[in-house]
C-alpha cells in the first residue's frame, strides 16, 4: 500500500476542499491517503467520516513574522509525522502550505505534487518555491500560462480540470427553490455570483454590471452575493456602493451557505468572474453560466456546452451587461443553455 500525505488549511468547505475530498475518496485501492489539516473544521470532518485517516498538525505561516519563526518546529514535526506513516509522495492543495510540503519532500527523499487552483504572478511563483515541486497540477491553461511565464519546466506542469459530482449537482425542478424560501426576493428572476467576499472574486465588478442593468432593463430582478465574508474592508465597499447606488432592494448578501447544489438550482443565471469549480457544478445542474475576467480552457468549455451563441466575455463590464440582459430577456435561450450545460457536465 502506497501512503500519500494531503496538506490542506481545512475550515469550511469551497472549491478547492470539494475538489480534494473527491480526490481521496476516489483513490485506487493501492494508495492509502492521510489528510493532515492545519485546524479542525466542517472539511476535517467530512473527509474523517469518509474514513479517510486524518490528523491536525500546526503548520503556521511559512513566511509571515513572526509566527513564521515557528515554521521549521512545525516542519520537522510533519516530517517525523510523515517517516511513522511510511509517506511515499507529499501533495498540497493549498499555496501556502508549500514550504512545508517541499521540506518534507526534501528531508524525506520523496516526490511532490503542488495544485495550483488560481492564477498566480511570477513573483508568487518564486515566493512560493513551486519550481521545487516534483510536479504541479494547474486546473487551466490561464494558470499553466503563468507558471510557464515565471520559468517553470512545461514537462512539471500537468493540467487537470477540476471535477463535479453529478449526483450531488443535478437540476432537481419539483423542489422548493430555498433562495425563494429564505429571502422571498422580489424578482422572476435570480441571478447569482458565488464565492467567499474578497478582491479575488470581484464582487464589485459584477456589483457595476448590477447597477447597469437595473437600469436598462424592465424586468424584476434580484441579484445574489453568495458566499462567507474573507475581507471585512471590501466587504464594507460593498454595501456602501449598494446603498450609494440605491441598490439595496435589488441585491440581497446571503453569507454563507452549506446548500450549494440547492442554491444553483434556486438560480436562473451564475455569473463567474473568477473561474473555478462553481461553473461547473452550476453546468451540472442546468444553469446558464455566464463567464468574465479570465480565458483559458474554462472559456473553451463554456463554447462546447451551448449549441446556440455561446456567452463567453472578456473583463469588459459592458459585455458583461449585455449578456446578461440577453439572458435575462430570454428564457428560452437559458432553458436551452441549461440543457447543454447539464449534456456538456455529464460528457
Amino acid at each position: 500500500m502506497k501512503r500519500i500525505l494531503y496538506l490542506s488549511r481545512s475550515g469550511s468547505i469551497g472549491g478547492s476542499q470539494r475538489q480534494l475530498c473527491y480526490l481521496v475518496t476516489n483513490l485506487e485501492h493501492s494508495y492509502d491517503p492521510i489528510v493532515v489539516c492545519v485546524k479542525d473544521g466542517q472539511f476535517f470532518n467530512k473527509i474523517r467520516n469518509h474514513g479517510i485517516a486524518t490528523s491536525i498538525l500546526s503548520m503556521r505561516s511559512w513566511r509571515k513574522f513572526p509566527s513564521g519563526l515557528y515554521r521549521y518546529w512545525d516542519a520537522e514535526h510533519l516530517v517525523t509525522f510523515a517517516k511513522k506513516h511510511e509517506i511515499v509522495l507529499v501533495h498540497s492543495s493549498d499555496l501556502w502550505l508549500s514550504g512545508y510540503m517541499i521540506w518534507v519532500a526534501r528531508r524525506l527523499q520523496i516526490p511532490s505534487v503542488l495544485h495550483v487552483r488560481t492564477p498566480i504572478s511570477v513573483d508568487n511563483v518564486r515566493k512560493h518555491r513551486c519550481n521545487q515541486a516534483t510536479a504541479i497540477i494547474a486546473i487551466s491553461r490561464r494558470i499553466r500560462r503563468n507558471l510557464l511565464c515565471a520559468g517553470i519546466a512545461p514537462e512539471k506542469i500537468t493540467r487537470i480540470h477540476d471535477s463535479v459530482d453529478l449526483s450531488l449537482f443535478r437540476p432537481v425542478d419539483n423542489q422548493e427553490k430555498v433562495l425563494r424560501q429564505d429571502y422571498s426576493p422580489f424578482g422572476n428572476v435570480l441571478v447569482g455570483i458565488v464565492g467567499r467576499i474578497d478582491p479575488s472574486k470581484h464582487q464589485l465588478v459584477f456589483l457595476q454590471a448590477v447597477e447597469q442593468v437595473v437600469r436598462k432593463s424592465d424586468k424584476n430582478i434580484t441579484f445574489f452575493l453568495i458566499g462567507e465574508v474573507h475581507h471585512l474592508g471590501y466587504f464594507e465597499q460593498l454595501k456602501r456602493f449598494i446603498i450609494e447606488r440605491g441598490l439595496d432592494k435589488q441585491v440581497i448578501f446571503s453569507g454563507r451557505r452549506n446548500d450549494i447544489p440547492q442554491v444553483l438550482n434556486s438560480l436562473d443565471i451564475l455569473v463567474s468572474l473568477s473561474g473555478g469549480s462553481v461553473m461547473f457544478e452550476a453546468a451540472a445542474c442546468g444553469k446558464a453560466v455566464i463567464s468574465a475576467g479570465f480565458d483559458g480552457d474554462q472559456d473553451l468549455l463554456l463554447t462546447k456546452y451551448v449549441r446556440s451563441r455561446p456567452i463567453v466575455l472578456a473583463t469588459d463590464t459592458s459585455a458583461l451587461v449585455g449578456a446578461l440582459i440577453r439572458l435575462i430577456n430570454d428564457s428560452a435561450l437559458r432553458k436551452r443553455m441549461g440543457w447543454e450545460s447539464r449534456r456538456w457536465a455529464e460528457s
